[in-house]
């Protein structure tokens, strides 16, 4: 087994356990081998199956609503840590097909924020707003008037929600059921996805984190080849 395919393995066991601490049912999450070779792609059910699965969201034990989770994973720049390329994550009534939000990140994406919400509801004064917009800068030809065409920033590569935020969203708020110690699962996976995300943020600004550890009294030595600041995920939409 490759480096990369232990890594992924490993995560999406981490994913399994985090989601069986807190939903009650039966689900799956696999891993399969992109076309490219290059990355692997997590998802809920088989990964020999033609169809992506769903978790089912109960509510006093019936299911009103399903969660699906698509992960794409390869290493980093330096081929030495596991990244996140692109990610799903959808929330949907069992009472239609389209979703009700979307949370979506694609590192190289060009054409929204590379990590955003897409709420698919509509507010009648949003509407308006949007209809008045696009008739002076067309903006959005294709659904003028959607709330669901927007896309909301959620903090870029580095910051954005993780799978346990979004759990405990529909614990807290929409009130889907649970298993006990839920929350204690949500912190231990978020504290263990910031500090992922933490040791990103340093290996992309070294000098800034070095500044930082210097002023709580470290003592930080610069190496002899100093590394290049990885600005990409600084400035990113």
């Amino acid at each position: 087994m490759t480096n990369l395919a232990q890594r992924v393995a490993a995560f999406a066991e981490e994913v399994q356990q985090t989601l069986e601490g807190v939903l009650p049912g039966d689900f799956h999450i696999s891993s399969i081998q992109a076309k490219d070779a290059q990355r692997y792609i997590l998802r809920v059910g088989d990964a020999s199956a033609p169809h992506r699965a769903r978790i089912p969201l109960l509510i006093d034990g019936e299911p009103l609503a399903d969660l699906s989770i698509t992960e794409h994973l390869s290493l980093d720049r330096t081929g030495t840590h596991l990244k996140t390329v692109k990610s799903d994550l959808r929330v949907f009534s069992r009472l239609e097909r389209t979703p009700l939000l979307r949370l979506e990140y694609q590192f190289d994406m060009r054409s929204a924020p590379i990590a955003h919400w897409q709420v698919h509801a509509e507010r009648g004064a949003f509407s308006h707003l949007l209809t008045r917009a696009n008739h002076y800068r067309s903006m959005n030809a294709r659904n003028p008037n959607a709330l669901s065409s927007l896309h909301l920033p959620v903090g870029g590569e580095r910051f954005r929600p993780c799978i346990e935020d979004v759990l405990q969203f529909l614990v807290a708020d929409c009130g889907v059921d649970s298993k006990p110690g839920w929350r204690g699962v949500v912190e231990r996976g978020r504290v263990a996805w910031r500090r992922r995300q933490l040791a990103s943020s340093v290996r992309d600004a070294p000098t800034d984190a070095a500044h930082v550890l210097r002023d709580l009294g470290w003592t930080v030595n610069e190496p002899s080849h100093k590394p290049v600041e990885n600005r990409g995920p600084l400035t990113t939409w």
